[in-house]
């Protein structure tokens, strides 16, 4: 078998462990349901990006400008905010808006875990930043 496969890069080796770390059994998923690019007119790149992720009880809009991520639950819920990255965790907290903004975001692949207020867990799709 060695000889049939070439050997795993021990970095893939430490994601995929990491990847079972990420798994939230009770987490509900939103998916990613809609995306666009907002560019000022006239200028080439370095727009923002709008995402939003819905899932069965709440729906998450996001806009991605450079390495900030500024977000709001719908409908508007308190929780501890989560950004998952192959990098680790951190977190914030939403306002009584379900408001949140997160800076210093990391370059490369995220998630966001949100825990409400009522126990539950919703966690985003991975996007790219």
């Amino acid at each position: 078998m060695r000889r049939a496969f070439p050997p795993v890069p021990e970095r893939l080796v430490a994601l995929g462990h990491a990847a079972f770390g990420w798994f939230e059994p009770a987490a509900a998923l939103a998916t990613l349901t809609s995306e666009t690019i907002a560019a000022p007119a006239g200028v080439r790149g370095g727009g923002s990006r709008l995402l939003t992720f819905s899932g069965a009880r709440v729906s998450v809009e996001i806009e991605v400008c450079g390495r900030e991520i500024v977000g709001q639950l719908a409908p508007p819920s308190a929780a501890e905010v989560i950004l998952r990255s192959p990098g680790g965790e951190r977190g914030t907290r939403t306002d009584d808006a379900g408001s949140f903004a997160l800076a210093g975001v990391p370059a490369g692949v995220v998630s966001l875990l949100f825990r409400l207020a009522d126990a539950t867990s919703v966690v985003t799709s991975w996007i790219r930043v």
